[in-house]
């Protein structure tokens, strides 16, 4: 479907995308396909080298000892996330990426990104990690088994202009 000028945010990038789950009773294959989701999702779209895969994670969510979420965490908290978006990038970027990547969306406002810096402050990088996954909204929206994807104009309504406008044209650089 078109949408004018509006295309030129990235929006034909979410066209076709349909969310992916694991389900109990699941290939082989099927699971290869959510570790490289995860990966695409949570690394923005980043080629990941076999030597970066994380094999341990991988295992235990190929033998059902951990769920999708779990994996998520697993990435976000990795060296492999931290090198290339948090200890690179300056910190309102970072938790806009976090965001992004976690939630599938942009920060709704200013204020909920310094809530986001004040846990950065306090409490460290594994907890504002923590702080997107073990969100209701998280646990809402892709629950335990869901891959988090770009959430948005055909997903949910936005609250402003600001905010789709903010997504999908920040999407279109780590896409």
């Amino acid at each position: 479907m078109a949408f004018g000028p509006a295309s030129r945010l990235g929006v034909a990038l979410f066209e076709d995308i349909d969310p992916i789950d694991l389900w109990p009773s699941r290939s082989n294959e099927e699971v290869e396909t959510v570790i490289i989701s995860v990966y695409k999702q949570v690394l923005g779209n980043a080629y990941v080298m076999e030597s970066e895969r994380l094999a341990v994670p991988e295992s235990q969510l190929k033998r059902s000892e951990i769920s999708v979420r779990e994996f998520v965490r697993q990435v976000g908290k990795s060296e492999l996330y931290r090198s290339r978006f948090f200890d690179s990038a300056p910190r309102y970027q970072a938790i806009e990426l976090n965001f992004r990547h976690f939630l599938g969306r942009a920060p709704l406002d200013l204020e909920e990104t310094r809530e986001h810096s004040t846990i950065l402050d306090t409490k460290g990088f594994e907890a504002e990690i923590d702080s997107y996954v073990d969100r209701d909204e998280y646990q809402e929206t892709f629950g335990e088994n869901l891959v988090p994807y770009i959430r948005g104009y055909k997903t949910e309504a936005i609250q402003g202009l600001v905010q789709f406008t903010h997504i999908h044209q920040g999407s279109r650089y780590w896409f």
